[in-house]
This record gives structure tokens, sequence and C-alpha cells, in this order.
């Protein structure tokens, strides 16, 4: 049996204390419409849960956490990460030589998988994101997603556990068995925080898996495979992801499914693919609330959900000025309407990166915004460092897109328990989780050199 359990010497974060917090004097922003921003307020959390957002709360017995000069706010939600070749980072620079990395994931032992994902998490929860989409297609056997699962619930993260086809010349579909599988072992250690999809890789089998997911009431059906022979499956339960260049007929059947949407801003411009279809979506018919955003593969970029809004941002702009010359643009913003422009706006961008992917997931009930009755996933960013100005009435969301980076994230809290704090993570050791992953890149590649057999397996 492979190996079911690796952690650092550091307790795992799932096994911190849900405690009571009062987070007080920051510039609440709280992504709820009947809340709006506090300019100076508190956030309560008990027992996991966000229990009031206020300008002033009185919480006597809860732990302060001073927020002044921070904005405090919903954290990111991934919607769409192959977790598992975090750990192959350093060794592709484009598509081509991406997905012929993709031969490595046969030499990968299963505490290979679960130390890859256990890295990509650490690096979410230093960025400030609080739930990910984990779209695990690099598996051999349960085992594998045993792992990846147990990585997942060990991060402390909210997660969304994508069971992906074996690998090609295995099994190579997902069957209501192993789902079942899947949800009892995560019944049993998820902690209520991951759940179950699943990631088509095989579109032979893609009506097989999409009848057994839907019988299981699987949120999120993500197909990485030509689905153009089963159009009569696709809905509202669907995730389309990536879209660069996509033709207007497809984003117009994207719309009339109703299907939800993960652009990737940081990896589609990275490979050439062109920028994020964000208004080429949105004119094509698509809600803003079925899309979210994409961390894709960290093996290539950074975890870096402000630099993602920074790069949706510009490519909705862009489309929405196509062809325009700069004196062009600063002519009819500043000598038409007044220094007021209709582009896309950062706190548009805000939402779809916090409650947008809470919302393509099917997590919007439980995260996604700060709204008492939500569970608490909450960050803190400091708005006092050097690339920040925390002048007496700025619009911190324009600060937040335009100039933030994961060096300002502060503090973070997944499902009550605080992950991250004064800029330092608290259940996980940043050089001993980053000194396994290297460690697993060597082993895979040794394993890799000393038998490129397409048949290998090995086994811990």
């Amino acid at each position: 049996m492979a190996q079911r359990r690796a952690q650092t010497s550091h307790d795992a974060p799932a096994t911190a204390p849900r405690g009571e917090y009062l987070i007080r004097g920051g510039h609440v922003l709280s992504v709820d419409p009947e809340i709006g921003d506090i300019a100076e307020g508190d956030v309560h959390v008990r027992d996991g849960v966000i229990t009031g957002v206020a300008q002033k709360i009185d919480a006597p017995d809860a732990e302060v956490i001073d927020a002044r000069d921070c904005v405090v706010m919903p954290g990111f939600v991934d919607v769409h990460w192959h977790m598992w070749n975090s750990v192959l980072r350093g060794m592709s620079h484009d598509a081509v030589q991406y997905f012929g990395l993709f031969h490595l994931a046969q030499f990968y032992t299963a505490r290979d998988h679960y130390w890859a994902v256990r890295y990509a998490a650490t690096e979410a929860v230093n960025a400030g994101l609080t739930a990910c989409h984990n779209w695990a297609h690099g598996l051999r056997d349960f085992a594998d997603a045993e792992a990846e699962m147990q990585a997942l619930a060990d991060s402390g993260l909210r997660a969304r556990f994508g069971y992906g086809d074996t690998l090609p010349g295995l099994d190579g579909s997902i069957g209501e068995a192993e789902l079942k599988r899947a949800l009892a072992w995560l019944d049993e250690h998820g902690d209520g925080r991951v759940s179950l999809g699943i990631a088509i890789q095989n579109g032979k089998a893609l009506p097989e898996e999409v009848r057994a997911a839907r019988g299981l009431g699987l949120r999120t059906i993500a197909p990485h495979t030509d689905f153009s022979g089963h159009l009569d499956l696709i809905g509202p339960d669907f995730l389309y992801t990536h879209g660069a260049g996509a033709p207007a007929e497809e984003i117009a059947f994207v719309a009339a499914t109703g299907m939800k949407v993960g652009l990737c801003p940081s990896t589609d411009p990275l490979v050439g693919a062109g920028l994020p279809p964000l208004q080429e979506m949105l004119a094509g018919g698509v809600r803003f609330e079925d899309i979210g955003f994409s961390v894709d593969v960290n093996c290539q970029t950074a975890v870096d959900p402000f630099a993602s809004m920074r790069i949706l941002l510009h490519a909705a702009r862009i489309a929405q000025r196509p062809e325009t010359s700069f004196t062009d643009v600063v002519a009819q913003d500043f000598f038409g309407d007044g220094p007021q422009t209709p582009l896309m706006h950062p706190r548009e961008v805000i939402e779809l990166a916090t409650l947008g992917g809470a919302r393509v997931l099917g997590l919007d009930e439980v995260t996604g915004s700060l709204t008492p009755g939500k569970r608490a996933d909450v960050i803190l960013v400091r708005m006092d460092q050097i690339n920040m100005l925390p002048a007496p009435g700025n619009d911190p969301s324009l600060q937040l897109v335009q100039s933030a980076g994961p060096a300002n994230v502060d503090t973070v809290i997944a499902d009550g328990r605080i992950l991250k704090q004064d800029g330092r993570l608290r259940h996980a050791d940043a050089a001993v989780v980053s000194a396994q992953a290297v460690a697993t890149q060597v082993g895979i590649r040794e394993r890799a050199s000393r038998d490129a057999s397409p048949d290998a397996r090995p086994r811990t």
C-alpha cells in the first residue's frame, strides 16, 4: 500500500484550533452588496463562522487581531489548478515543454503526489488564497488520489478535489465506485472543507463519468477533452477553462448552457495562447457571476492572485478599446465625461477573484464574501508597506489590484483557523516544504532517467 500520509515536522494546519477572533479596525471590503465597505470596521469570527461585520463589535472573550492599516477581505478562490505538477517548477517555459513533462507522471509515487499538492497549497496560503480546485489528472490509482486528498486536508485550505482520469494506458475512466470511495474518504478525513468533483480527461468516458458525477450530486464537472460529440450533456455544472482565442460561436454555447468559466490570466499569456477573454465572455452573454480566476499551474508561474487580477483588468480594457491609440484613450476619458472611465473596474475583478470563484464552484453560500453566517475565510492585506499608500480617502480596491502582491498578505484565516499571521506561515515551515518539493522533483527525474519505459509504475 502506498504511503498514506506524509507531513512536515510541524503540525498540519488542519489540527489547529478554530478560535474566537475579533478583527478590529481595518478597512472592511466585504464583497457583500448589502454590507458594502466599512472604512474602519470589525469582523467577528467564532468557531469557524463569521458572526458579525460592523463598524464596532463588542466581543470581550475574543482574541483581538489588530487590522489597522489593513484591508480585511474574503480570501481568494481559485477554480482550476493542476497542483500535482507544481514540483516540476523550473522545467518548462512554454506549452510544448509543459505538456512534454506529463510523461513524468508515471514516475510519481503517492508520496510525491502528497508533497506536490502540499507545496502548491502552502504557496496558496502565503499568497492569500483560502480555497482552490485541485484538478488532479496525473493519477495512477486510488492511493495517489488519497495522497492528494490528504494533502488538501492537511493544508487547512477549503478545496475541491477534482478526481481525474488515470494515466494513459491504465484504466482511463472513473466510475461510480471510485467516486463513492473518494466521497467516503472525504466524509471521514476532509474536515468538512474538502469536497469532490470530477476532472474528465478521456472523451470516450465522458458520458459515463458525467452520469456518475451527477448521480452523486457532484457540483463541478470539469472536462479537459473534446466534448463536441456530447453537447446534450453540457450544463451549468460544467466548468469551461482557458478560452483564449475562442470563437464567438463557442462563447455563445458556453453562455447558452450556463457553463461556469475559469480564466487563466497567468498561464495563457505565458504560453502565447492569448489574453484571458473576460470581456469577450461578457460580450458573448456569459454572466459575470459565472466567471472565476484560475492559477492553472504553478510550475510555470507564481501563485499571485493580485497579478492575476491585474492581467484580467488589463485584458478586459484592451478588448474594450480595440485598436485605440494612447492619445485617443486620454482624449476620450479626460475630455469627454471627465476623469471617469467606463472600462472594467478594479472592484469588479476583486469580486471575480473572491465571490466569483465561490459561485463557480457552488460554494457561494459558504465562502467568497464577509457575510455573517458564512465560514470564516478571511485575509488581511497590509496597506502600509512601500508598494502601498494608505492615504486618507484613497480607494483601497484600486491599490489591491494595481499595486499589491503576496508580500502584502499579513494574515490568512481559512475556515476559522489562522494559517498565516504577521506575514508568517503559522503551521507550515516554507523552507521545509520547499525542501520536500526539491527532493520530490529530484527523485522523479532520477527515476525517469533510470527507466523511461511508459509502463513504469513506481511504488512506495
